[in-house]
């Protein structure tokens, strides 16, 4: 077997953060949104780094920057709730990324928010909601692996999901 990348003048060794940006962006994503609420109070943020882990028991992960305000508030409320989002949420997305104005506390003035088992705000028109209860959090360089154990589930109407690819929203 013959490896053809030897001697490409595009595959470095020692990957520059940007260039990994860069080739990053080129890989679609959904785009969700993770909330929390709990005595450390409401947190969230936009995030595309989320996947199942096992459907028995049922389990997710998502990974957020370890400096991000919503992280520390997920870690002492315990609780998480993975909001998938529709093409419609574009601008609830940009909220909860800090592309706004708004504070932490007032992201949740927008859109339409409910408590399903945990207490984490759930978006009443997402794609789907994954209420969690956070088992473990895993620090990896500048992030944390947060991965739960999911008591209850909310969905809408089949529908397309908010997507991320080349550094623009797409429907998927």
């Amino acid at each position: 077997m013959t490896n053809s990348t030897i001697g490409r003048s595009d595959v470095l060794v020692g990957v520059d953060p940007a260039r990994f940006r860069e080739a990053m962006s080129r890989l679609a994503a959904a785009v969700h949104i993770v909330t929390t609420d709990g005595a450390a109070g409401l947190g969230g943020i936009t995030a595309t780094s989320v996947t199942s882990i096992t459907v028995e028991p049922p389990m997710m992960l998502f990974c957020i920057n370890g400096n991000s305000p919503s992280a520390a508030r997920i870690i002492e409320n315990g609780v998480f709730c993975i909001n998938t989002l529709a093409p419609s949420h574009e601008a609830l997305s940009n909220i909860f990324a800090g592309r706004t104005d708004q504070h932490l506390d007032e992201r949740f003035t927008s859109g339409e928010w409910a408590k399903l088992v945990t207490g984490a705000p759930a978006l009443k028109n997402a794609v789907a909601s994954f209420d969690c209860r956070l088992i473990e959090t895993k620090e990896i360089a500048t992030h944390l692996v947060m991965i739960g154990t999911v008591e209850a589930v909310e969905y809408g109407p089949e529908g397309d999901c908010l997507g991320y690819v080349h550094r623009k929203y797409k429907t998927l």
